[in-house]
């Protein structure tokens, strides 16, 4: 998905490492994200290089060593030579809260942000830092956290009058040293009056400040949890275990992400529970600590994970119902279960995020409910839902489809024998989750058994392995072959291999097993298309146009599969506004092609056309012109021949079909000796003719020959014709091209047993005379021409020249390619076998209306 449609996840980082600090790519559209947005799509900027990349590079060393003045000195510099950059910017403000300059790295993001634009990662960075900036706001905030360090209170004012002797000085030595930023003399002797009154609370925060700003962090957080124990939660308390958890919990949920690597998932948990534990409001570490829970298929413990993210405030919280009501369905309490999916849909947000959130909320309620045996349930779940013209789209579709499926199953005892039966696997939830210098972010996904190799498949197609692409997609398939999407990812990677024929029939087979109705109308329509069943297009385009699904420039597409299913109204619709597009695009948006537009043109031409003529004069002309318009009377030659042909098409275009019924007359004149010619040789015709193979331009025609002259035969005839090539047509996006025409006609008159035959074969090159007209073109060429007559004799006259013909297009319109021509060509072939027949020279001139 183009693709197609197509498309379907947030491409991944391509960049150097330079930019991986803050531009992780992680997750598929459509999963409900909780922890920042994925960056939105668009032109993306030059990689780094030369001197620029070496001093970014010095700059994320200086960090990951922990020497963040050096890595803001290297950041800045960076920044200086390249602006445009968001990873970098985020370097610089990563170094200043990583020093306790919380507002001047919120002003570094604004300005970034105001530069560059809302970059994804920008804003949330800025989110997270402008929430702690209010938190320290707030009388108490921790002063090693970026407040103003914590002054030593005069002798005799204050708190101090409850120290005296050592105690007091040994305070006021704290309380320098930490002004004096020496923060392990400041820590020590902070730990030293504590020792002696361990009753005064400022103390503890002195001494949690001082090992915080002093790098170490688990020391403070352990005076902090000892502190809580002695005194209980108080704001000020509260403040700095945020800031110093928010440091730790990365490190553990590292950790975690390798215990879990090794296979050691019970400790991987602890570790989990621990990140937890230092930062209770992180969404993305208790969503991986569920996904670890999922795999272990403890659903009393997921239960209680996502109780406890319940209780603990955390926000967003939809998530936390839904995965709470799917663990207790799993383990047969379907009360309890509904009343947490009652209140996750009631938690519906207002931004775009919010509603892609719920909607994947909705699909894992109803695959549980689908999984439960109330299909009915789920359906009224979805009924509501309207394309929001995302990924989620195809997420609804599919529950749509496996609800109904599963309402269509004719006995009662195919649904689980008790509530929780089946719900752990065929409702399980994905939540895929990735791990940076932050933590964890997630997404959650709806049941997929298909998930892992899908994204292999994407990781594939994006380092260009399109063997390793396809064979990830095929083992998705067969994880979930009734899923239809992984079905259509296997086809437009088939397609992207350059595998057509494998692609059209995979399309067959998705058709053919009824998955379409598992997809969004637009996609299905394009399967549908490309399995070759052109009327299950046209309807699924008409169902994705009447939902408001169908963009401008899949009108063109869906115009073509009108056309050849015989919807001839419906198609000329379809290529006007097809053709409105191309020609008038949205700002930003390239207009059409001259080519694409042509085609446009030409279709629409032909498929508003119900009727025609055409009038030709001819000298020794049999072979001329393609068409089967005029015919020659048997056994005349050398002479002038001329005739009208009227036709009308009863079932309209019928697309790359044709069926005719046409009335014709013609006559010889000019004929020399004694060889008939005039009147007497006027002849009429009535008769249908059918183009029956859409891929090979094949006309069968069988015809009443009515004689008007006296010399006239009365007969039946039966005419095969072929024509093919390339370059026949006028082109608009080049002055001249190349052209290859070939025609061949046999006939039998069925009453007289005469046979005839006639081809050709003409190679040349079009020019377009725009200096006269650009609907005048010239065509000078070769060719070899052949006859046969059996009412002549048996022999084949074969003759080779050169010629050139003229063509005059006319009757075009804004939404149609010329309807009308005038052609006119003269040849001299020199005669290789046969008789006089095949020298001399041909003119042929002929009106096309």
């Amino acid at each position: 998905m183009k693709r197609t449609p197509k498309h379907l996840i947030a491409p991944l980082c391509t960049l150097p490492r330079v930019f991986l600090f803050a531009a992780m790519c992680t997750g598929f559209a459509g999963a409900g994200r909780v922890h920042a947005e994925a960056p939105q799509a668009g032109a993306q900027p030059l990689p780094l290089s030369g001197a620029a990349y070496r001093v970014a590079q010095q700059g994320y060393d200086a960090y990951a060593r922990h020497d963040y003045p050096a890595a803001e000195r290297y950041a800045r510099e960076a920044i200086r030579q390249r602006p445009d950059l968001a990873a970098l910017r985020l370097l610089l403000a990563n170094s200043l809260a990583a020093r306790g300059q919380w507002r001047e790295a919120s002003r570094t993001l604004a300005d970034a942000i105001a530069q560059i634009g809302p970059d994804a990662t920008l804003t949330a960075r800025r989110r997270e830092i402008d929430a702690q900036v209010a938190a320290l706001a707030r009388p108490g905030a921790p002063a090693g956290s970026g407040g103003a360090p914590p002054a030593a209170p005069p002798p005799g004012s204050g708190p101090p009058e409850y120290l005296t002797g050592q105690a007091w000085q040994l305070a006021q030595d704290a309380y320098k040293s930490y002004a004096a930023k020496q923060y392990d003399a400041a820590w020590q002797e902070a730990n030293a009056v504590i020792a002696l009154r361990p009753d005064i609370l400022r103390l503890r925060l002195l001494a949690i400040d001082a090992a915080a700003a002093g790098g170490h962090d688990r020391e403070a957080w352990q005076a902090a949890q000892e502190t809580q124990r002695r005194f209980g939660a108080s704001p000020a308390l509260r403040e700095r275990r945020t800031v110093v958890g928010a440091r730790l919990a990365p490190a553990a949920v590292h950790a975690a992400q390798a215990a879990r690597a090794r296979g050691d998932t019970a400790q991987a948990i602890v570790l989990m529970h621990d990140a937890i534990g230092y930062a209770p409001m992180q969404l993305g570490n208790r969503l991986l600590l569920g996904s670890m829970l999922l795999e272990q298929g403890d659903m009393a413990g997921l239960e209680a994970a996502a109780g406890d993210a319940i209780a603990s405030g955390t926000t967003p919280v939809l998530m936390f119902y839904v995965l709470r009501g799917y663990a207790r369905a799993a383990q047969g309490r379907s009360a309890q279960a509904d009343e947490d999916f009652a209140q996750a849909l009631r938690n519906a947000g207002a931004s775009a995020r919010d509603q892609r959130d719920q909607r994947v909320a909705r699909a894992i309620i109803a695959d549980v409910w689908t999984a439960q045996g109330q299909p009915q349930r789920a359906l009224d779940l979805l009924a509501t839902l309207q394309p929001a013209g995302d990924d989620t789209d195809a997420i609804i579709a599919m529950r749509r489809y496996a609800a109904r499926a599963a309402l269509a199953q004719p006995a009662v005892s195919a649904w689980p024998a008790t509530p929780g039966e089946g719900v752990a696997t065929a409702a399980r939830p994905v939540l895929d989750c990735t791990v940076d210098q932050y933590g964890a972010a997630c997404d959650v996904y709806a049941a997929d058994p298909g998930f892992a190799d899908r994204r292999a498949a994407i990781l594939a197609a994006q380092r260009g392995d399109r063997a390793g692409t396809l064979a990830a997609q095929r083992r998705a398939v067969a994880a979930d072959p009734r899923n239809p999407q992984h079905r259509l990812e296997l086809i437009d990677a088939l397609v992207a291999a350059g595998d057509s024929e494998g692609a059209r029939r995979e399309a067959r087979a998705m058709l053919e097993a009824g998955l379409l109705d598992g997809l969004p109308p637009l996609s299905s329509a394009y399967v549908a298309q490309r399995a070759g069943d052109d009327r299950r297009a046209a309807a699924y385009f008409m169902q994705a146009d009447e939902a408001g699904q169908l963009p401008p420039r899949g009108a063109g597409d869906a115009g073509y599969s009108a056309y050849r299913a015989h919807l001839d109204a419906l198609a000329a619709s379809y290529f006007r506004r097809a053709i409105d597009y191309g020609t008038s695009p949205p700002a930003g948006v390239a207009p059409a092609t001259q080519l694409q537009l042509q085609d446009l043109r030409n279709a629409h031409a032909d498929v508003t056309r119900d009727w025609g003529f055409t009038a030709s004069v001819n000298y020794r002309g049999a072979g001329l012109q393609p068409g089967v318009s005029t015919g020659a009377v048997p056994g005349s030659y050398n002479n002038w021949q001329m005739g009208v042909e009227g036709y009308w098409r009863p079932f309209g275009s019928l697309g790359d079909r044709n069926f005719e019924v046409y009335a014709r007359a013609y006559q010889d004149v000019g004929a020399k000796g004694d060889v008939p010619s005039g009147i007497s040789t006027a002849l009429g015709a009535i008769g249908a003719r059918a183009k029956p193979i859409a891929s090979i331009d094949a006309v069968v025609a069988f015809e009443r020959l009515i004689p008007i002259g006296s010399r006239a035969p009365s007969d039946w005839l039966l005419r095969l014709a072929y024509s093919g090539g390339f370059g026949t047509e006028r082109r608009l996006d080049v002055p001249s091209w190349w052209t290859v025409q070939d025609y061949g006609e046999v006939g039998h008159y069925v009453s007289n047993g005469w046979n005839y035959g006639t081809g050709y074969l003409e190679a040349g090159r079009t020019w377009r005379l725009d200096t006269v007209s650009p609907k005048l073109t010239v065509f000078p060429y070769a060719v070899v021409g052949m006859d046969y007559d059996s009412s002549i004799n048996h022999s084949v006259p074969v003759g080779m020249g050169v010629g050139i013909s003229t063509r005059y297009w006319f009757r075009d319109s804004f939404y149609d390619a010329p309807r009308s021509y005038v052609d006119v060509a003269v040849q001299y072939r020199w005669r290789i076998t046969g008789d006089d027949r095949a020298g001399g020279v041909f003119f042929g001139a002929v009106l096309s209306y």
